[in-house]
């Protein structure tokens, strides 16, 4: 069982393993709802997969849910009105696995995947993020220049313009309170420094500070405070890092802090309580990524000052 998080070791800040993934996958994705972390999809060796699994804090142990309704990879996935909505990604078709336009939404209550309405173009490789009660699809296989924007209470979308680049593949994406920020992905083929900034109600678009290096498939999570940046992929999107870097909005410069346990990319990061969680990944990137899939969970606690 997870150590039980102290305040001496929340002051240390430091790296504790938790339970295990039922299998490895990389491409997932997690969130949090109603106190319990849930994670799900991710890259399998042939298909997307479609395992949907919940963490229990008290005993460090994952569940199984009622799976996805197909395998998910590189997809969104972000809760709102006490749902768990999942769109996009690369799914298997017809044609093979591709990306898709559909969207589940998924309750405790009754615990099954519903349909809901697709997203106005398939997106896959992009963030699915939530404010004010809106859900933001941001970035893509490909640069649209478009984002959308899906509202629960009339379960339709909107298409809204988006600058030029903002809408890259492998891009971060995270709520920060009233703007989402957008860190790193791929653009003019190769990863890139860049951030963005995005405050749905005025519509406005920003720079924010360059990170350190480019980088692709990072994990993203903000504890309030703190936009924290794991792992990774550097160079030409063929290098998988293990750096962690801290950016508090409103200063200048993004900070390294401590390292991941293991390099790893297309990971991804939810906060549940005291300890920010990186699930999965993969210590290899691109083709390689379902081959070096990890079934790891790490939780680290951070320093309070």
């Amino acid at each position: 069982m997870m150590a039980v998080i102290t305040p001496a070791a929340w002051a240390e800040g430091e790296w504790q393993p938790a339970a295990r993934l039922d299998a490895p996958r990389a491409g997932l994705s997690v969130v949090v709802l109603d106190g319990r972390l849930y994670a799900a999809g991710g890259a399998g060796l042939t298909d997307p997969r479609s395992e949907f699994e919940s963490y229990d804090l008290e005993f460090d142990r994952w569940m199984p849910e009622q799976p996805l309704p197909r395998g998910l990879e590189r997809f969104g996935m972000a809760v709102v009105g006490g749902r768990i909505y999942a769109a996009g990604g690369y799914a298997p078709g017809e044609l093979g696995v591709g990306p898709s336009a559909s969207m589940w939404s998924w309750g405790a209550e009754h615990a099954v995947w519903q349909s809901e309405s697709a997203m106005p173009g398939a997106k896959a490789d992009f963030s699915l993020t939530e404010v004010g009660g809106q859900l933001y699809a941001i970035g893509g296989n490909r640069d649209d220049g478009q984002i959308f924007v899906f509202d629960p209470e009339t379960r339709e979308w909107d298409s809204r313009d988006a600058p030029e680049g903002v809408t890259r593949a492998a891009a971060a994406a995270v709520a920060l309170d009233d703007e989402i920020l957008i860190v790193g992905g791929f653009y003019e083929g190769r990863p890139t420094a860049r951030t963005n900034l995005y405050n749905p109600e005025t519509g406005e678009w920003r720079s924010g500070p360059d990170l350190p290096s480019p980088r692709s498939g990072v994990a993203i999570a903000f504890d309030g405070d703190s936009v924290h940046v794991f792992g990774g992929q550097g160079g030409t999107g063929n290098t998988t890092l293990d750096e962690h870097l801290v950016w508090t909005p409103g200063s200048a410069d993004w900070l390294p802090s401590e390292d991941l346990p293991s390099p790893r990319t297309n990971a991804a990061a939810a906060i549940l309580q005291d300890g920010i969680y990186i699930v999965g990944g993969g210590s290899g990137g691109g083709f390689f990524a379902p081959f070096t899939a990890l079934d790891v969970t790490d939780v680290y606690l951070e320093s309070e000052g």
